[in-house]
């Protein structure tokens, strides 16, 4: 186990919660402690994520809770469990188990509720905020150039550009509304904004948010 807690920043003083934590709920046998885990593990995960979104962001309410739902997703979970090779680890009941995404997501909860009961909450932070620190960067990325870092993710797949497109300018001369359409990476998403700009800006976050959700 010294390759997974060298790669989780953490030594465990009970190693048997850390195996408990990597035996997957499919074995029956250990299912309520796995399970129990991951259910403790979720928690923390969701404060510690809930702290630092609180004291890092002036962000209203219902961005904050969005913000919050990209940080603690599935997906983000899964790519921290692939970050700290849980795959190689983790016990299942079948071998197709061990590359499931939603297993792996769940594991790697499983083993932050066992780091808290070993180590306590502040241990449990700065492991989640060690891990997780390219997923809150990448997220502040998208927040700060919508256009720039879909462009990016369109040149770097395809070599091509993202292509926008003015589909309606409504209200009067002095106060428009612009309806923007954008096609980028098989995706197409349309928006509005009381500038061409703004809308373009709108629309290549949500398309960004549809990558991000579909992983």
């Amino acid at each position: 186990m010294n390759e997974l807690e060298n790669r989780l920043g953490y030594k465990f003083r009970n190693q048997k919660l850390l195996e408990e934590a990597l035996r997957h709920s499919s074995l029956k046998r250990w299912a309520p402690a796995f399970e129990r885990l991951e259910f403790l593990g979720d928690r923390v995960l969701g404060l510690v994520v809930s702290e630092y979104i609180f004291k890092n962001y002036t962000n209203n309410e219902g961005e904050m809770a969005k913000m919050q739902s990209v940080f603690v997703c599935a997906k983000s979970c899964y790519e921290i469990s692939l970050y700290v090779g849980i795959d190689k680890f983790i016990q299942t009941a079948g071998q197709n188990l061990k590359t499931n995404k939603t297993v792996l997501a769940d594991a790697i909860e499983s083993v932050l509720g066992a780091i808290f009961i070993d180590g306590g909450y502040d241990v449990a932070k700065s492991v989640i905020l060690s891990l997780w620190r390219n997923i809150f960067n990448n997220y502040d990325d998208m927040l700060l150039e919508p256009k720039t870092v879909l462009q990016e993710l369109t040149q770097a797949q395809n070599g091509e550009i993202p292509e926008y497109t003015v589909t309606a300018v409504e209200g009067p001369s002095h106060d428009p509304t612009f309806t923007v359409s954008v096609t980028a990476i098989g995706q197409t998403a349309t928006a509005y904004g009381k500038s061409r700009k703004i809308a373009e800006t709108n629309a290549a976050r949500i398309i960004l948010d549809k990558i991000r959700a579909e992983g």
